[in-house]
């Protein structure tokens, strides 16, 4: 039987050495921490958004190359993960999981069915160098192998990932597109620790240089250190990387997505105009967001008026935050960038080393937030072609 070394035991490394030990390879996999798939077990909240029904290429994003010919479809992932005794369940959003909805159950089955098709999996084992001719220095001893699938991810969140292994990989003479924290929480200028905790569902708009970029729906969450919620993880993407090209960034935050700019004068109009305006408006938003508001209003006023009205209009439809900083690699669920997708062949080969594989977070594509990125984890192991 052939040897193959994977470098990496996570959601597509585990995968891919099932699959190929299957198909009859000798397969040695090398996992740096001392627990298998540890991101994954923390995806979706510890249930697993494994997978999306509503698959596109628009859903993918890369800087290096179009992701069209990398991606497969929904029922080509499901059909695998049937095989391995992990059917799915879907949600009225197009989110899939798997029927257990625990993701501890879908990599302790990944484990169990890779140690039954014969996978030698050596645990605690960190890449200490990678040399041409496929020879890997561990803290383990040296490996070496005809083939080698690299499937290390990135360092995103608190649990596995290492950039370590593109330096190697750069040293191979491949472009590494930079890394940078994406769908991850947002750093504001302004300070709103004092309506931290507040959360609602608001309309929110990226601006880059004055430049309108995308429109995302859903919650926004205020913290001590800037912006949080769904909507926030959604349009962070590649925030990150324009704030390092000095863009000036910021978000557009329409509180009332449901009425028109004359409705919702309606609504302010029909509050009581003859006690406090800081009173009045509790009545459509949350106490703590009120200063705030009127703040950025420039409203004194101590009561509603036709121009606090006219403001209040404006604002609560147009309230700007500007953007200094995201939470960074730590906090981040995704990492965008990676091994040039341009240098990759549909086969996960590398075009410029024979014999040379990558998958899933090592290569420069990312998915949006919804089982996107574990989908392509998954199309990375079946596309694979040895």
């Amino acid at each position: 039987m052939e040897k193959i070394v994977i470098v990496g035991a996570g959601a597509s490394g585990l995968l891919a050495s099932i699959v190929l030990s299957k198909k009859g390879y000798k397969v040695v996999l090398i996992e740096k921490e001392k627990k298998l798939a540890k991101k994954l077990r923390a995806t979706g909240n510890g249930r697993c958004n494994i997978t999306n029904l509503k698959i596109n290429n628009y859903n993918f994003h890369s800087s290096s190359g179009d992701t069209k010919n990398f991606i497969v479809s929904y029922r080509d992932v499901e059909n695998l993960f049937l095989t391995l005794g992990i059917p799915f369940t879907a949600m009225e959003d197009g989110r899939v999981f798997p029927l257990s909805k625990e993701a501890n159950n879908v990599a302790d089955m990944l484990e169990y069915q890779a140690k039954k098709y014969g996978v030698k999996i050596i645990k605690e084992c960190e890449v200490l160098e990678l040399k041409k001719g496929f020879e890997i220095v561990t803290s383990k001893g040296v490996f070496k192998t005809e083939k080698l699938i690299l499937a290390t991810g990135h360092k995103a969140g608190r649990v596995g990932g290492s950039d370590k292994i593109l330096e190697f990989v750069k040293g191979f003479g491949h472009t590494i597109i930079e890394p940078y924290p994406s769908l991850v929480q947002l750093i504001t200028k302004e300070d709103f620790t004092k309506c931290s905790g507040v959360k609602l569902k608001v309309n929110l708009s990226l601006i880059s240089n004055g430049e309108f970029i995308k429109e995302v729906k859903g919650d926004l969450l205020f913290t001590n250190y800037g912006i949080s919620g769904l909507s926030v993880l959604d349009i962070s993407i590649g925030v990150a990387k324009r704030l390092k090209n000095y863009e000036y960034i910021e978000v557009i935050v329409d509180f009332f997505q449901d009425y028109n700019k004359e409705k919702l004068k309606l609504i302010l109009n029909s509050l009581d105009k003859n006690i406090p305006i800081g009173i009045a408006l509790r009545g459509i938003l949350p106490a703590k967001l009120i200063p705030f508001i009127l703040q950025k209003g420039e409203i004194n006023s101590k009561t509603l008026t036709s121009r606090e009205i006219n403001r209040l209009s404006y604002i609560l439809k147009n309230f700007r935050i500007e953007i200094i900083d995201t939470k960074g690699f730590k906090s981040a669920e995704v990492v965008s960038g990676g091994v040039a997708l341009n240098e990759i062949d549909e086969n996960m080969e590398s075009k410029k080393i024979k014999n040379l594989y990558f998958l899933g977070e090592m290569i420069d594509i990312d998915g949006d937030r919804g089982g996107y990125n574990l989908h392509f984890a998954w199309s990375s192991v079946i596309k694979l072609k040895l």
